[in-house]
Order: structure tokens, then C-alpha cells, then sequence
């Protein structure tokens, strides 16, 4: 009996470290992206109040792609950066029915997922 409760004691600080460690990588990566997330979120902000000055909305099931340098000269962002980290970007505007807007970055030490698969048709 008194062995169970040893391996029961063991498992339980095992796992006790297994969840920590886990728990502290993911805040650490957390930490980490949401600089990039917030840059994403903010050239998506000022291409909408741009873009949607003009009403030059896609036909609906189609998407437009921005570049930054097209709207660089025509919105408040000077540079996308998150500290010494220079990136570039696009936005996605897509009308399905509703006009959704979505900010792709590339950076040295980040990248958006799918970022590649819309830059082809960005050039």
C-alpha cells in the first residue's frame, strides 16, 4: 500500500511539472507574439478607415490584396515595426457577403500564418 501511494505521490509532482513547464512556455510565446499580433490589428484599423473612404470594396466571393507600400503615404502607420524588428505587410480585403479585413506581416522573427499564400498575388 505503501508503494501505490509513492508512485501516486510521484505521478502527481510529475505531472504537476509537466503542466507548469507547458503553462510557462506558452505565456513566454504569448508574451512574445502579441506585439506582432497588435501590429496586424492596427494596419488593419487604418487601411479599413482608409479603404473604406473610397467604398472600393471586391465583388462579393472575391478579395482585394493592399500592400503597405501602396497605403503607406496615405495612413498615420510611418513603419511597421515591433521594437528593431522592420517588417512588411499586406491586408486581405475579402467580400464574402460581409467585408472582412485581415493584416499578414512579415518580420525577421515573425511571420503571419498564411502570409505566403496570398503574397503572390500582392506583386
Amino acid at each position: 500500500m505503501k508503494e501505490l501511494k509513492r508512485i501516486s505521490i510521484i505521478w502527481g509532482l510529475l505531472l504537476l511539472l509537466i503542466f507548469t513547464t507547458l503553462t510557462f512556455f506558452a505565456l513566454k510565446w504569448k508574451m512574445k507574439t502579441k506585439p506582432y499580433f497588435d501590429l496586424e490589428d492596427l494596419i488593419v484599423i487604418k487601411v479599413k478607415s482608409y479603404y473604406e473612404q473610397d467604398h472600393m470594396y471586391p465583388n462579393k466571393d472575391d478579395y482585394v490584396i493592399i500592400n503597405y507600400s501602396e497605403i503607406k503615404d496615405k495612413t498615420d502607420i510611418e513603419e511597421l515595426k515591433v521594437g528593431d524588428d522592420t517588417c512588411d505587410g499586406y491586408i486581405k480585403v475579402e467580400n464574402d457577403g460581409v467585408i472582412k479585413y485581415k493584416g499578414y506581416i512579415k518580420c525577421e522573427h515573425y511571420t503571419s500564418k498564411d502570409y505566403d499564400k496570398y503574397k503572390s498575388s500582392t506583386n
